[in-house]
């Protein structure tokens, strides 16, 4: 079935549509707006950015594999099927909106300062034993990401997740209102992206603008472990608010890491999952709540988590000479970094190794409150008893200045860094990795596994 039908595309984009030449046996497997991306069947939408602007990459598009381009600049080229729109950028959403008034999917969105994505892959692939399941890909979340997860959104799906982000307020609303949840979900709220607000209430307020699209059902799932539970609540008032944590009290919670939980029926379960990660154990009830309050078939939906795999960067564990790296790359903040390191030493006593070696760069965005993140930061190594860590960035090496001398090693950045870890390595460590994207901490652990 083709993703995209003549007729679809010029309803859906009536009031933008200046010409176009589609063929009548016009199929569409894929939207798209990444010309490096190679496509079979493809739609280009040639959008401008800050820095760049798509219609100057129609040609490496096509040569990956686009047929058809979304543009709003005229193109020459008399072979190539051309839908010219006002702007390309609204046509975007008038697309995204569409395909999800096509949708009889039930639909969760999910947003919170840490815990999206993962929690996003056990939910889809627990609901994929209920269903055709669409989830967004990778971290496409934000206001390009979401309707272009819509676009790619097929019309007989079942269950379709979205993960909604953002660094300012008011990102959030007009994602919702996009997306249209049945089931709103915040993971959690704490100090991210906080340079951006004048306090963490600030964060809560942007992130419960989830809320504002929520349709039919009307469910917000929230953590009512988190220190913004009550405020969070408040935003809720007249929807169907559910809670989940460790705490009593929570509507759905987490009894053991062995795991047992408890159902808003007062029903104990016990299920598994493939983590120890404490972070991933938590938000697994997640999943166990979107099971219950949609009617779904719960047992085979939970035995899914099962089958759970961490992906580069969020978990994956390699192995460099025998020393295994947790590569948890891909960003950072406080709460994900007290999970990490605590998941780190519990490793080390699970894997029989000799020493935890914490590789940690700066994290990004956090304003007047860096400092003092930094610090706290700094100070778990100690509660987790890691042995040894390497320090990347000013804000790291500024915080080590109470830590033991011979405990670590400071580094300007990723690439200084590269060079000199696998000097500090011993046979017998365990390797933790995290910091922030702009920190490239990802470019430590390549320039490690690529040395043999």
């Amino acid at each position: 079935m083709t993703l995209w039908t003549k007729s679809e595309i010029i309803e859906a984009l009536s009031e933008e549509l200046i010409e176009q030449n589609i063929p009548d046996n016009f199929e569409v497997d894929e939207v798209l707006i990444d010309s490096r991306k190679t496509s079979k069947n493809g739609l280009f939408i040639a959008l401008k950015g800050e820095k760049n602007d798509g219609h100057d990459f129609i040609d490496q598009a096509i040569t990956n594999g686009c047929k058809t381009i979304l543009i709003d600049k005229p193109n020459s080229n008399p072979q190539q099927i051309k839908i010219l729109v006002r702007d390309t950028f609204t046509s975007l959403y008038k697309l995204a909106k569409f395909a999800r008034k096509r949708s009889k999917a039930k639909i969760i969105g999910l947003t919170g300062s840490v815990g999206k994505t993962g929690t996003k892959d056990m939910l889809e692939l627990a609901f994929k034993t209920q269903g055709k399941t669409f989830a967004t890909l990778g971290n496409l979340n934000n206001h390009f990401g979401v309707p272009l997860s819509l676009c790619n959104f097929p019309r007989d799906c079942d269950y379709g997740i979205f993960e909604m982000g953002m660094n300012h307020a008011g990102e959030i609303e007009p994602l919702s209102k996009l997306v249209k949840p049945h089931l709103a979900i915040i993971t959690n709220v704490g100090p991210v992206h906080i340079e951006f607000f004048k306090n963490e209430e600030g964060i809560a307020a942007a992130k419960a603008e989830i809320f504002s699209g929520l349709i039919e059902e009307k469910i917000a799932l929230i953590n009512f472990d988190n220190p913004h539970f009550e405020f969070l609540k408040q935003r809720s008032q007249g929807l169907k608010m559910f809670s989940f944590g460790k705490k009593n009290g929570a509507n759905y919670q987490i009894l053991s890491n062995s795991i047992e939980a408890k159902l808003a029926n007062g029903k104990n379960i016990s299920y598994q999952i493939n983590s120890q990660h404490p972070a991933i154990i938590f938000n697994s009830i997640i999943v166990v709540a979107c099971l219950d309050l949609l009617g779904s078939d719960f047992e085979k939906g939970i035995s899914a988590l099962k089958n759970l795999q961490n992906k580069e960067g969020r978990g994956k564990i390699i192995e460099w000479n025998g020393i295994p790296i947790i590569d948890e790359s891909y960003n950072a903040s406080l709460p994900s970094m007290r999970a990490g390191l605590e998941y780190a030493s519990n490793q080390k006593k699970f894997l029989g190794k000799k020493r935890v070696v914490a590789l940690l760069g700066d994290m990004l965005e956090l304003g007047e409150k860096s400092a003092e993140i930094h610090e706290k930061t700094v100070n778990l190594l100690s509660e987790f008893n890691i042995d040894f860590a390497v320090l990347v960035g000013e804000k790291m090496s500024a915080a080590a200045k109470n830590l033991p001398k011979n405990s670590y090693q400071t580094f300007s950045n990723s690439s200084s860094a590269s060079l000199a870890i696998k000097d500090l390595l011993r046979d017998g460590d365990i390797l933790y990795v995290k910091g922030s994207r702009g920190m490239k901490m990802e470019n430590i652990i390549k320039g490690l596994t690529s040395v043999h």
